[in-house]
């Protein structure tokens, strides 16, 4: 539908929608994969695959990926949907499209932290419930750490895509004049 949207020469006012979608995705993911918003249901097992003897920080860091190693895919996945709605004949300014990025970067981490401000709001709202510790506050515990990995990821973008930029201006200038090369 997008692609078809895009064809019709909507693609930019597409990017929001395109975004929040990659967002809704990445919980979909996280509970085709049976996971769910408890502390029961994390997957201890998958601690000690590929691993002989155990590493309290690698194996951590193993439950940590698989836990939520949906929501980082996703945020990998957000600067496709700048570069999709990209013409490969006329591509944008570098300028202009390092600010798609920042942008569509911004509203993905804002989309995650409105889940987790309305996870904080509600079960402080909800806090006499009976349920409170059954479905308001485990789902605050897991919408912290989205928040926190899909800025973790998308500024750990951020950092490789600026040091490539760097580093091509650096071995720019560092370039003869007559190599014929920009």
């Amino acid at each position: 539908m997008f692609d078809a949207l895009r064809d019709t020469g909507l693609g930019h006012s597409l990017v929001p929608a395109q975004t929040c979608l990659m967002a809704m995705l990445a919980y979909v993911d996280y509970f085709s994969t049976g996971h769910q918003f408890t502390l029961v249901s994390i997957q201890w097992s998958t601690a000690f695959v590929g691993v002989r003897e155990m590493h309290l920080v690698v194996c951590g860091a193993i439950v940590a990926l698989n836990t939520l190693g949906s929501f980082v895919l996703a945020a990998c996945c957000v600067p496709l949907a700048v570069l999709w709605n990209e013409s490969p004949v006329g591509l944008a300014p570098p300028g202009r499209l390092v600010a798609r990025l920042v942008g569509t970067a911004s509203l993905y981490m804002g989309y995650h932290g409105v889940v987790a401000a309305s996870s904080a709001a509600n079960a402080a709202v909800f806090r006499r419930h009976l349920m409170v510790w059954k479905i308001f506050a485990p789902r605050f515990m897991f919408a912290a750490p989205v928040f926190l990995m899909s800025i973790a990821t998308v500024l750990l973008l951020a950092t490789g895509f600026a040091a490539v930029r760097v580093l091509r201006l650096g071995i720019n200038i560092g370039l003869p004049r007559d190599s014929g090369r920009f």
